[in-house]
Order: structure tokens, then C-alpha cells, then sequence
């Protein structure tokens, strides 16, 4: 079986360092820029307000409540029930 030796020296004479160092550097500079890309975004989305106005969306009058519906239809169905029960009692 092939044995792999691993050892520095074929890093250091390729160039491996400034390699590793230049991509740690476009790293950090990318993740710099999207920092303070999140950062400046209220004052970009304040600005763009200024010029553009958000438009107020209005809602239509609703109806009599679900919650309240469903409520009275659970009201009538146990009314029902009990109806039924008192009925057929034995």
C-alpha cells in the first residue's frame, strides 16, 4: 500500500501561505461589506421612504366575528344534544 507523507515544505514552496492569507482576506472584506450592508439598511429603507411613500392599504368592515359564529353553532349543536337525551331518556 501507498504511503502519503504530508509535510510543510510542499506548502511553503507552492506559494500555500500567501494563498491561505489572500482568501482569509477576501473573506473577511466580504463579510465586512455585508456587516455594514445590514447595518445601513434602515437609513437606505428611511431614505427610500422620502422618496417613495408607503401607501396605507385600508381594511374592509368585517363581518360578525368567526369566533362568535362558531360559538353559537357549538351552543345549538349541545342545546340539541341535550334536547335529544331529554327526550329519549328511559
Amino acid at each position: 500500500m501507498h504511503q502519503v507523507m504530508f509535510s510543510f515544505d510542499n506548502v511553503i514552496n507552492n506559494g500555500g501561505i500567501s494563498l491561505a492569507l489572500s482568501g482569509m482576506a477576501i473573506v473577511f472584506v466580504a463579510l465586512a461589506l455585508v456587516s455594514c450592508y445590514i447595518a445601513l439598511i434602515p437609513k437606505i429603507a428611511g431614505f427610500c421612504n422620502k422618496i417613495v411613500p408607503p401607501t396605507v392599504h385600508r381594511e374592509a368592515p368585517k363581518p360578525a366575528s368567526r369566533a362568535v359564529q362558531d360559538n353559537q353553532t357549538e351552543a345549538e349543536i349541545v342545546a340539541a344534544a341535550v334536547a335529544y337525551l331529554q327526550k329519549n331518556k328511559s
